[in-house]
Formats: structure tokens, sequence, C-alpha cells
């Protein structure tokens, strides 16, 4: 909502620029960052529509900030740690409890603690894991940073900070996959930033050119799928195989559109292929088109980086890695974060803020 406020005040026809509220320009700031503090809060004597809203906010946004549960707590507890965070040894014993209620560990040979979440994304939390929940919901439902932060009563850093982590629990996520039997594949493009594209004459280049980063897709009929960053815009020999050779299984049956680099693949991998060129494709109707399949992997792909446009080129790969799993099995969103949740809580993938905000991310 609050982002539909500034979007309604920034279209306004009238000079809102030169309106002054306390010596301040009207600007979207103006409407608060702070999604916990209200500019009454510390007044002695509010009115009662004051009193309404400010009990209202608070309740919304305790809501969105609970202390963990006695389930979470209990599945935090379950965890049963078998090696030490720190030196990596299994020389551990349980050591009491935290403030909190959650199981301590110590290490007879560094003689350190730690938690059953200590070098995991969820390490020194101050949220909850169970706000990761909506948070999840959101990011596999194409929503942007920025509007699922302002659903969850969160800053948009912290929404940016969590993407972060996304990316860090799938950063290997597809590197044992591996196709086989009747498989699509195709590359599909996304533009460069503004910043880097290269012209010619005052003109933008056509057609795939150095303004394209090529991703390289394929999924089989066994719900297994693949995108990798080729970080080149017209693909080689080199590039296809870099990305595609170790994930197809020999002797199996590609369907494509010719391109020349897939030959490395059939020759090396005695495959059977099956052609459909651009000339043949571009003028049959959606419903027709053979290649429809790895086409509509496109189209979500496109659709979902989208949602964040402002994403840098530089992560690319983590995006296609979180496309990947959003795309891949289980089906069902709350299976999907049930993966997702395992999948972090027993990954080594501490992201501590200062380090991941101070890099150029998204």
């Amino acid at each position: 909502m609050l982002d539909l406020a500034v979007s309604l005040i920034s279209s306004l026809k009238f000079q809102t620029a030169n309106m002054k509220n306390e010596n301040k320009v009207i600007t979207a700031s103006s409407w608060g960052s702070s999604l916990r503090l209200l500019p009454w809060d510390d007044k002695s004597q509010i009115s009662e529509s004051q009193n309404l809203i400010s009990n209202t906010i608070h309740e919304w946004y305790n809501a969105k900030h609970r202390k963990p549960s006695e389930d979470e707590i209990k599945l935090i507890n379950s965890l049963d740690k078998k090696i030490c965070p720190y030196c990596s040894t299994t020389e551990i014993i349980k050591n009491g409890f935290y403030k909190n209620r959650i199981q301590r560990y110590r290490c007879k040979i560094c003689d350190k603690n730690f938690s059953p979440l200590t070098n995991t994304i969820f390490e020194a939390k101050k949220i909850p894991i169970s706000e990761w929940i909506e948070y999840l919901i959101h990011l596999f439902e194409f929503h942007s940073i920025k509007t699922s932060a302002r659903d969850n009563r969160n800053s948009e850093s912290t929404g940016k900070y969590w993407l972060i982590k996304v990316f860090e629990v799938l950063k290997d996520i597809q590197k044992d996959v591996i196709l086989e039997g009747t498989i699509y594949l195709d590359e599909t493009y996304f533009p460069v930033t503004k910043s880097k594209i290269v012209t010619k004459e005052g003109k933008k280049l056509r057609g795939i050119s150095r303004n394209k980063i090529g991703v390289g897709v394929a999924f089989d009929e066994l719900g297994n799928y693949l995108l990798i960053v080729e970080y080149t815009s017209k693909p080689s020999d080199t590039s296809t195989w870099n990305v595609f050779g170790s994930h197809i299984k020999e002797k199996s049956h590609l369907i494509h559109d010719g391109e020349r680099s897939h030959g490395i693949l059939i020759r090396n991998l005695k495959l059977t292929s099956e052609v459909y060129s651009t000339e043949f494709t571009k003028n049959l109707d959606d419903k027709e088109n053979p290649l429809k399949p790895i086409n509509n992997i496109h189209a979500l792909s496109k659709r979902f980086m989208k949602a964040h446009g402002g994403y840098d080129r530089d992560n690319l790969q983590d995006w296609m890695n979180l496309v990947w799993f959003i795309l891949s099995n289980p089906v069902n969103r709350y299976e999907k974060i049930d993966k997702f949740i395992n999948l972090a809580i027993n990954s080594p993938k501490r992201v501590k803020y200062r380090e991941a905000m101070s890099k150029k991310s998204d």
C-alpha cells in the first residue's frame, strides 16, 4: 500500500515538489522509511485516530516479527549436530541452553560454544525462521524485493540481504543435474545494463550482439531443468560444451533449433537429434510450435527477471539458480519452502550482513 501511495503522489500533475511541511520538501521518503515507528510514538497525547493507526501498525509489525514459537524452538533443537562449525572436529558435547532455550554445544578441541544454527544463513538471527515462510512465498510467486519487504513489514535492505542468503544456499544447486531421455535445449538472452550497451554510429547493435548475455536452458521430460549462464552473446562450441557437456546423459534425444554449436553435444554424447529451425517455427502459431515447451521456460525466466528489473548482471547465475529452484520439483509451494528451509539449515553458508551489503548486489 505504501508503494501505491508513493506512486499516486508522484503522478499528480500539480507541483508537489514546492509544497512545504515543517520546512521540508515533500518527497517519497517523507512517507517514512521505518515500518515500525510512527511520527507520534514519542508523544504523550495523541488523537483517537492516531491511536487507532498506531495500534493497528504495531499489531501488524508484531505479528510479522514475533519471537520464535515453540514449534520453531523444537525444530532447531531437533537438529543433531555432529561436527564443530569452527574446527570441523566431531569432539562436541551438549552444553546446556541459551536464554532463548536453544540447545548449546561446546567443542572439546577449540572450546567454542555454538548453536544448531551456527554457520547457517539463520545464524545470529533477529527475526524468527518462521518469517522466511512468507518471504519465500513472495519470492516464488515473482514478487519484487521491494513489494515483498513492504508486505513483510521489513526494510528493503532486509529483503536484499535475505536474497543474498538465498543465493548462497542455492549456489551449487545445479551442479549434479543430469538430463536424459527426451531433452529440449535452447539459448535465451538477457540485456546488459544500460551503462554497458555497445552502439555503432549512435545506434544499438541489432540481433544477438554484445548487448546480450546468453543463458543455456534445457529440460527433460522427467522434470529436470538446467539454466546456466554462458557469459557470451553468440554460443560457440566451447561455451555450449562447458554449459551442457557434463549435464546430458549419452544417447539421449535432443530437440532443438539447429544452432550450429549444438553439434558438439550431438557428436560427443552420441545424441539423436530433432531440429526445428527458426525459419520453420517463426510463422507457426504458438500452440503448433514444437519448441513451445522450451519457449515457455524462456518466458517464465524473463517474467521473473522483469520483476527484479535492477538486478546485477554479475549475479545472473545466482538468479538462474533461483529460477531453477522455482521451476523444479516439488511443484507445491509449501513443499518447496520446506525443501529450502531444510537446505538452509543443513548448509554451511554463513552470510554476514556487513560483508554482504557492502558488495554491489540487488
